[in-house]
C-alpha cells in the first residue's frame, strides 16, 4: 500500500476519533445534572414581638425591601413594625406556646439570577399561601446562595391554624421547582432526607430567647 494511501487513511481515522471524542465532551456538558432546589423551615415565632425581630432580621433592619401577599412594599423598620403588630393574636389561657409564624428559605445554588429565585418564590407563595395566609418574603443575596426569606402567618383567615406536616417540604420543593422551569431554569427536586427536615437549628436572637427560633445561617 503506497505511503499516500496510509496517510489518507491515518488522517481519516485520527479525524473520526478526534470527532467523537468532541462528541462525547459535548454530550457530557448537556447530560450534566440541572441544581437541586431547596425548601427549608428555618425556624418559628411564637408571638407578635418576636416575629418583629424576625422581620428586622431578614429585612437587615429596613435595608432590604420587604413583599407582603398583596405586593405592597416595606423599606423601613417602623411600618414592618407595626405589620408584626397587625399580625398579633390574642392572648390565651394555655400553657402551650403557639407558634404564631412559620419561617421557610428556599433557596438555588451559587450562579442562579437572583430575580428568577424572586420571581418564582413569588409565584410559589401565592399559590401556596396567599387564599389563605398573610405572609412576607426578602430576597437575600449576600451568601453564595441567593434565596427568599417566607415568612407566613400561621393564623388562616378562616381561623384554621398552618400545620407543616410530613412530606409537606417535599411538596413545596417540587411546586417551587415548576415555578423555577418557568423561569427559564432547569431544576430538579429529587426526594431527599436532608431537604425533608422540618425541625429548624434553635438558634435565637438575642432580644428572644426561648420565643423565637430560628435558623440565622441564612
Amino acid at each position: 500500500m503506497s505511503s499516500f494511501t496510509n496517510d489518507t487513511i491515518s488522517g481519516l481515522l485520527s479525524g473520526d476519533v478526534r470527532y467523537k471524542a468532541n462528541r462525547i465532551k459535548s454530550l457530557s456538558r448537556y447530560s450534566k445534572k440541572p441544581p437541586e432546589v431547596m425548601v427549608k423551615i428555618s425556624g418559628y415565632c411564637y408571638s407578635a414581638d418576636h416575629t418583629k425581630s424576625h422581620f428586622d432580621y431578614i429585612s437587615r433592619n429596613g435595608k432590604l425591601e420587604i413583599e407582603d401577599e398583596c405586593g405592597q412594599i416595606y423599606q423601613d423598620k417602623q411600618s414592618l413594625h407595626l405589620l408584626a403588630k397587625d399580625w398579633e393574636e390574642p392572648q390565651t389561657n394555655t400553657k402551650r406556646r403557639t407558634r404564631h409564624s412559620t419561617h421557610i428559605v428556599l433557596s438555588m445554588p451559587d450562579g442562579t439570577e437572583p430575580k428568577a429565585v424572586k420571581k418564582a418564590v413569588r409565584e410559589f407563595a401565592k399559590k401556596a399561601f396567599a387564599h389563605n395566609h398573610q405572609y412576607v418574603m426578602a430576597l437575600h443575596t449576600d451568601t453564595d446562595s441567593p434565596h427568599v426569606h417566607l415568612t407566613v402567618k400561621n393564623l388562616g383567615f378562616d381561623g384554621k391554624r398552618l400545620h407543616v406536616r410530613k412530606g409537606l417540604p417535599q411538596v413545596w420543593r417540587e411546586r417551587f421547582a415548576k415555578e423555577m422551569e418557568r423561569q427559564g431554569v432547569a431544576v430538579e427536586a429529587t426526594p431527599s432526607l436532608s431537604y425533608l427536615s422540618n425541625k429548624p437549628r434553635a438558634i435565637r436572637h438575642e432580644a428572644s430567647l426561648n420565643q423565637c427560633d430560628f435558623d440565622q445561617s441564612y
